[in-house]
């Protein structure tokens, strides 16, 4: 009996602690979205569906089709696709360094080790990048973003938050 109930505790503990062990970029996220409803309708639609299918499901002049707009014409909108992307502090000339050195080199086993010790969620929003453009146009479209000066912020998060907040 004893063992059962120490089993059974120590079961409820550490299911608890995994709630609270919770990346914090998501919970500030959740509360973001708690003063922005109507984005987050939005975010969660594309998120679940992709920026394209909610763009051509959108109405002409919707919010949804002016966040699908402006997220489709910037280089780093597809992250929003990513969770926790919207409060993301990464410095964003450094993630489009490291996405313009991609195309220097073909990524390889010699070029994981620098990816890994840039952090998991840099991984994570290479591979999404990846899976949405080719290297060669993630180096295009971000050297334009740079040049251009439209990367009025230092953060990734902040960019993304500048562009859908546009909508509101």
């Amino acid at each position: 009996m004893k063992k059962a109930l120490l089993l059974a505790t120590t079961f409820a503990t550490t299911l608890t602690a995994c709630d609270l062990a919770e990346d914090p970029k998501k919970a500030l996220e959740r509360q973001y979205f708690a003063e922005h409803q109507e984005l987050q309708e939005v975010i969660e639609a594309i998120r679940a569906q992709g920026i394209e299918a909610v763009k051509q499901g959108s109405e002409a002049g919707s919010v949804a089709a002016c966040v699908t707009g402006k997220l489709d014409a910037d280089p780093m909108g597809a992250l929003v696709e990513v969770e926790g992307a919207l409060q993301d502090s990464m410095d964003l000339s450094q993630f489009i360094e490291t996405l313009s050195n991609l195309s220097e080199q073909e990524l390889s086993l010699e070029s994981l080790p620098d990816l890994i010790r840039q952090g998991g969620d840099v991984l994570t929003y290479v591979k999404h990048m990846l899976s949405q453009y080719d290297v060669a146009e993630i180096q295009q479209q971000a050297s334009e973003l740079v040049a251009n000066g439209k990367t009025k912020t230092q953060d990734l998060g902040q960019h993304l938050r500048s562009l859908v907040e546009q909508c509101e």
